[in-house]
């Protein structure tokens, strides 16, 4: 699983596709969709606090129900709902809630899992499998023993190389998809 670090690197990430939006700027100051960004990135891992709660033991239920895209779409629906009684926010905020909510689920599917079993359980409640890439691009966090290992160093350290390579690639790919077509659009 990624790092809260790497979690929080994918929320100001996507602080950074709109901190320029007028839309978003009209009801929210930008220190406010910094700190909506950062928490509804690290929200799926609610989980350890719930498994403590409910079952003295902070990984009893980690990467089941809040790493599912149905609990995601749920959740973000919900924030949205509630923002937008307080203040009317426009839609594309709630596609903005899911890319975080989402990119949270698909860092730690992207992650090494040193536990079984691998993955998160992120089509629940329709499958109640573990799902993973079958490449990892990230170091995983080693949860046992002290949390200062050398090992999950070097995972925070990646995180900080790959999640921005990750990020910036794609907008640099959708950027040139658009050109393309419209390029395609002016000559036909």
């Amino acid at each position: 699983m990624a790092s809260p670090i790497g979690h929080s690197l994918a929320g100001s990430l996507g602080f950074f596709l709109v901190q320029n939006n007028a839309q978003f700027l009209k009801y929210y100051s930008s220190k406010r969709l910094m700190m909506t960004a950062f928490i509804v990135a690290n929200l799926p891992d609610i989980d350890f606090l719930l498994g403590y709660l409910f079952f003295q033991d902070f990984n009893a239920i980690h990467r089941q129900f809040t790493h599912s895209f149905f609990v995601g779409c749920i959740v973000c629906l919900i924030i949205f709902c509630c923002l937008r009684f307080y203040k009317k926010i426009p839609l594309s905020f709630l596609g903005w809630l899911w890319g975080l909510y989402f990119s949270h689920i698909l860092l730690d599917m992207l992650a090494y899992d040193r536990y079984l079993p691998a993955g998160v359980q992120c089509f629940l409640p329709f499958s109640s499998e573990y799902f993973a890439f079958p490449i990892s691009i990230l170091g995983g966090l080693s949860l046992t023993g002290s949390i200062i290992q050398f090992n999950n160093f070097l995972t925070v350290v990646q995180e900080i190389i790959v999640i921005p390579l990750l990020f910036f690639s794609v907008l640099f790919i959708i950027k040139n998809i658009k050109r393309y077509e419209k390029n395609q659009n002016q000559t036909n």
